[in-house]
Order: structure tokens, then C-alpha cells, then sequence
């Protein structure tokens, strides 16, 4: 086993273990249709949250509204010191859009960029699920689960992905997710905490996302945090307004 490989499965452990209520008591298989998962159903999704994002080199606070459409697109806009709108993004299946309004330019890339990010390949649908707290693979007849205290895990095998969740026996929400890269070593945690009930499902007031990832040559992590703590959540049926025109002497830069 290499370096790499070894210690970001100790920072797997010690992730997964940083709650004490996740270090289990005793594991029992569970069957399939021995559990439940409450999936955060939504047609429209309106949120803003107070986000922090950090690495060795930057630490950038913010405001983030987010809309969301259900399986069809994900809007966004970032405002730094006294709400001015530092970004706003567009998000499909086919494009990620930022319009840069700081450098007055406009970043057009497909979904890869946000690999580039995470260093983990993620589909549309899949990135919608980690930012409302949903699973990112559908449960299936080769997928391990167990019961481990107060949690069930549920382990996946997505080609070089293993997927692990955590999901609380009470409530049936995840409040873990961990995903591993076992060919590039990559590693990216979500933890879901502070729920609060949106009519009668349950939403996590709190997103944090830890990324580790390697420089080439490298054995030392690069560690990227992103907190989110969200302030409005509101979800609904009624359609909402996706703003997004992009300023005709804004520079297009196409990574």
C-alpha cells in the first residue's frame, strides 16, 4: 500500500470518527428492506446560507442564495462585503456557467470542473444530492449494509468509488457521506448535522465538505473545507425565477 493511499485512509477513520456517536458498539447485517432512507423530495428548491470556504492558501466567507429545479438546473449567486455579488453560476447537465463579476469575465466548462474542485467525477444528479442530503447512488442487491450502533452504513462500489453512509436509525437521514478514490486516493466527506424540519421532512441546517486531495509528486494533503450554514430554506411547487443575463463586454473564458 502506498503513502498516499495509507494516510488518507487514516484520515477516512478519523473523519468518520470525529462524532462519538459514530464509533459503533457492535455490526449486524442489515437486508435491504430492513431500513429506510427519507430522501428530501422537492419540485423547487429556494435556500441562502452563510458559507465559508477554506484551504492553505485562501479563506473566503460569503452569502450564497441557491435555487434550485429539481433534476433540471442549479442557480447561484455569491455576495461578499456589504452584499455586493461577487459570482452568480448556472449549473445543467451539460454546463457550468460563472459570471465573474469582480474580473468582469465570463467561465464556461462542463460538470469536469467541478472535479478539478472536489477531485472526484460527479454527475448533475449526484452533486444536486450532496447538497441536499441525499444518497448519490441508488441502494442495489451488491451494496453492503450494516447496523452499527446507532447508524446504519451502507457501503457502495461505484467502479473505483467506494461510497459509505451513514444514516441515523431515528431519523433515516444521512448524516455522513464519504466517498474514496481508490485509484487516485482522493477523498471527499460530507457531514450533515443541525436538522430542522421543512413542513415534514427533515433538512440539514448544516453542510460541511472536506476534500483531500494530492499535488503530483506529493505526499503531503491538500486539504479544501466548505461550510455551509444554511439561514432560508424553502421549498415548493410554484415555479421559481432563475436570473441570468450575461453582460454582453464581459471577456468568455472557456476552461
Amino acid at each position: 500500500m502506498s503513502y498516499n493511499k495509507f494516510s488518507v485512509l487514516i484520515l477516512a477513520f478519523l473523519l468518520a470518527s470525529c462524532k462519538k456517536d459514530f464509533i459503533p458498539q457492535e455490526s449486524s447485517k442489515v437486508e435491504i428492506n430492513d431500513f429506510i432512507i427519507e430522501e428530501f423530495d422537492y419540485k423547487f428548491l429556494s435556500t441562502k446560507s452563510k458559507i465559508q470556504y477554506k484551504n492553505e492558501n485562501q479563506l473566503i466567507n460569503a452569502t450564497l442564495n441557491m435555487r434550485i429545479e429539481n433534476g433540471v438546473k442549479i442557480w447561484f449567486s455569491v455576495r461578499v462585503a456589504l452584499g455586493v455579488e461577487a459570482a452568480r453560476g448556472m449549473i445543467t447537465r451539460d454546463e457550468f456557467i460563472i459570471i465573474d463579476r469582480v474580473n468582469k469575465q465570463v467561465i464556461k466548462s462542463s460538470l469536469d470542473i467541478v472535479e478539478k474542485e472536489f477531485k472526484m467525477k460527479l454527475s448533475f444528479d449526484q452533486l444536486e444530492s450532496a447538497l441536499t442530503g441525499n444518497l448519490l447512488y441508488d441502494i442495489s442487491s451488491s451494496d453492503v449494509i450494516r447496523k452499527e450502533g446507532n447508524y446504519f452504513k451502507i457501503v457502495q462500489q461505484k467502479e473505483s468509488i467506494q461510497s459509505q453512509n451513514l444514516v441515523n436509525i431515528k431519523t433515516s437521514k444521512i448524516e455522513k457521506l464519504i466517498l474514496f478514490d481508490e485509484i487516485t486516493n482522493y477523498l471527499l466527506t460530507v457531514d450533515y448535522e443541525n436538522f430542522k424540519p421543512l413542513g415534514k421532512i427533515l433538512f440539514p441546517g448544516r453542510h460541511l465538505f472536506t476534500s483531500v486531495s494530492y499535488l503530483d509528486d506529493s505526499s503531503v494533503p491538500v486539504i479544501t473545507n466548505i461550510n455551509f450554514n444554511f439561514k432560508e430554506v424553502e421549498r415548493t411547487n410554484r415555479p421559481l425565477k432563475f436570473p441570468f443575463n450575461i453582460p454582453s463586454k464581459y471577456v468568455l473564458k472557456k476552461i
